[in-house]
């Protein structure tokens, strides 16, 4: 970084941190702790895990992690599971009435709040007393979940604050609800970027979308993410005959003997992840007895259950209604004819930019940045089921189509991406604000 003051330490808040990820701030966490452990500046990560799950402090290198029991965050994220999405397809049973369940939620949702404000809290009076300004600190706050820590060290320590926005679903994404708790978490977020001395975003949609919303174009930087995981990298780099043996185990789960056409999808089962389109489109293709829709991941699964029996595609949608390890998750990517991610609002998305690396056809909804896919994917320019279907039966029919989408998209990511690099530009970020 010539002619840039690095930071004498940065503190970085982030909620989720390994090992419980459970969205995609935990899988940036995942991979961007290991790219800065060669910083060359200390860094100092907070991140809330479940109340049952101890206080501990971990160093690799030059990053520091301290987990800090949080009321609301999930004790266990990931617990133990079969690989097979096909041996739970039956949705948690909805048993009490919609007016309860939504009632529970509301209180799992205010429980979650307050254990993020006593997080928050908690994070800045550490950061304050490390001495503020006068450390020639710099403070990294991660979506709303850190604004509060924010907010407190640039407002009372004077520190300089950088404000990583990922994702604004719960304002932003079409069809989300306007509640009190979301009405809160918006003024959150301009109070923090009126304040923040620089905006981080992944993509050039995002930062289009928050200028548009009224923040500062110019302190909006477009910092994207990586895309290499270890088992991604390892799996990319099988021979040809390594390759066919494992799309054949994991397609030989959902086609007899293997033989047919094989799209997954891959993220939460929520609304403007496109599931609602992806699940309508299929009786567009029932000609297709031999076609499989497998859905992993979780989310509203009821009501995904009840859209599965209503189109009557159960014979052709598999939900497991589980999240997968990103090992499995990969390897369904390798075993896909096509994989399928037709979100209606998607900051970065990726899901898709590593299932182009493994080289595999990818079609995408209107929500991506069309600069993150390039013409590496084909991205479909409205929500609807008919033209899902239709990009989908081209690619499924089309085997040089899709041949010729997967190896450019593979290229894409590869000249595009980087865990290095985002570490890189990230830093350089910092060394901006530093005082």
């Amino acid at each position: 970084m010539p002619g840039l003051t690095r930071p004498r330490r940065c503190h970085v808040v982030c909620t989720e941190v390994p090992p419980n990820v459970v969205g995609g701030l935990g899988r940036y966490a995942e991979r961007m702790l290991p790219a800065l452990r060669t910083a060359g500046v200390p860094i100092e990560v907070y991140g809330a895990v479940g109340r049952h799950t101890r206080a501990s402090t971990e160093q690799t290198g030059d990053v520091t992690l301290h987990r800090l029991p949080t009321a609301g965050q999930p004790a266990h994220p990931h617990p133990p599971k079969p690989t097979d999405p096909r041996e739970n397809t039956r949705p948690p049973e909805d048993t009490q009435p919609r007016a309860d369940a939504r009632s529970r939620g509301g209180v799992r949702s205010l429980v979650r709040v307050a254990g993020l404000v006593v997080f928050n809290v908690r994070v800045a009076a550490r950061i304050l007393r490390s001495g503020g300004r006068r450390s020639g600190a710099v403070v990294a706050v991660h979506d709303w979940m850190g604004c509060i820590a924010g907010i407190l060290c640039r407002v009372v320590g004077r520190m300089p604050v950088v404000f990583h926005v990922h994702t604004c679903e719960h304002n932003t994404a079409p069809g989300a609800r306007r509640t009190a708790v979301t009405a809160g978490i918006t003024a959150l977020e301009n109070a923090q970027a009126r304040l923040a001395n620089l905006i981080l975003v992944p993509s050039a949609g995002m930062r289009d979308e928050l200028v548009a919303r009224g923040w500062p174009p110019g302190r909006l930087r477009v910092v994207p993410h990586g895309f290499e995981d270890p088992e991604l990298v390892r799996l990319a780099g099988l021979s040809p005959a390594e390759r066919d043996r494992l799309r054949a185990e994991v397609r030989a789960r959902y086609l007899p003997g293997g033989a047919g056409r094989l799209v997954v999808f891959a993220g939460r089962l929520s609304p403007h992840k496109g599931v609602r389109t992806l699940i309508e489109a299929v009786p567009l293709l029932r000609d297709r007895d031999d076609l499989r829709v497998v859905l992993i991941g979780s989310g509203d699964d009821a009501e995904v259950a009840r859209l599965i029996e209503r189109e009557g595609v159960g014979g052709h949608v598999v939900a497991g209604y589980r999240f997968l390890d990103p090992p499995e998750v990969f390897a369904h990517f390798l075993a896909a004819d096509v994989c399928a991610f037709p979100s209606s609002y998607e900051p970065f998305g990726l899901v898709a930019v590593e299932a182009m690396a493994l080289g595999r056809p990818v079609v995408v909804g209107p929500g991506y940045s069309p600069e993150v896919v390039g013409d590496g994917a084909v991205r479909c320019r409205t929500g609807e089921p008919e033209e899902l279907a239709a990009t989908l039966s081209r690619c499924l029919d089309d085997p040089e189509h899709a041949a010729g989408l997967a190896r450019r998209g593979a290229e894409h990511v590869r000249a595009r991406y980087s865990w290095t690099r985002t570490a890189e530009t990230t830093l350089a970020a910092y060394a901006e604000v530093t005082p």
